[in-house]
């Protein structure tokens, strides 16, 4: 196999350098990652300047490069100058310095990365560890990891569909397949002032879920399960779909 990794963390995070360690036992492993943290990237592409991609070592079956751009940049590049003929046989975006669950879903550089290679066609898996420690212990993320590539191996994913697993702090329970949950960050901003005085405003705030998504991602990373979620590029809602038909019909 040949596995392309990614992240928004960085090439140097532990995360995606012991992700591919333990990739090396199912074949070649390339990363292809930002030079630096590009964490809440989500889709972003960079439009406004060139990129460069810059080779940084390479051992054995391990090739290591970085990207002045996004996560999705990373993903972009590697397809379409490292491997425009022979395609990878899987991309793993992760591990995540932190959690992925929920509404993050729509920020996170790290989905970010895994949906790009999903619009390629290529089976996609997004890794996220809920600690944001620099040097946490990985050992129950990798070990869910590999279980989820051997399933992804033995099924091949629908069309248009990507994977995100989601592992606890602690010693995962188990393993729990689970829609994500639906909710939005409250207590946004921290607002302060800088030294002259002028108001600023810094970005934090937590998940708050929907009262009736308690059996999704969020709860159950919560209650200590490891969760594995798929998702899909279509975002259409096609349950309101004659409706929505029938009203602009109607308003013609």
């Amino acid at each position: 196999m040949h596995i392309l990794l990614s992240n928004d963390d960085g090439f140097r995070a532990a995360g995606i350098q012991e992700l591919a360690q333990a990739m090396l036992a199912f074949g070649q492993v390339t990363i292809v990652a930002p030079d630096g943290p590009r964490s809440g990237f989500s889709g972003a592409i960079t439009t406004t300047q060139p990129l460069r991609l810059k080779h940084r070592t390479t051992e054995g079956n391990l090739a290591v490069y970085s990207c002045e751009g996004t996560p999705v940049d990373c993903v972009k590049l590697a397809l379409n100058t490292l491997f425009p003929d022979q395609r990878p046989d899987l991309i793993i975006s992760g591990i995540n310095h932190g959690s992925n669950e929920g509404i993050c879903v729509s920020y996170s550089g790290t989905l970010g990365a895994a949906r790009e290679g999903c619009i390629y066609g290529i089976p996609s898996l997004a890794v996220s560890l809920d600690d944001t420690a620099w040097h946490p212990d990985f050992s129950d993320s990798i070990d869910y990891t590999v279980r989820v590539v051997k399933m992804m191996l033995e099924k091949p994913l629908p069309w248009q569909t990507m994977l995100s697993l989601n592992v606890p702090k602690t010693k995962p329970k188990g393993l729990k397949v689970c829609p994500m949950t639906v909710g939005r960050f409250v207590e946004e901003f921290v607002h302060s002032e800088d030294g002259r005085g002028k108001r600023i405003h810094w970005l934090t705030g937590r998940q708050d879920p929907a009262e009736d998504t308690k059996e999704a991602d969020w709860h159950y990373l919560k209650e200590g399960w490891a969760t594995l979620t798929p998702l899909q590029l279509d975002c259409t809602n096609y349950q309101w779909l004659g409706e929505l038909e029938a009203l602009a019909e109607r308003s013609a």
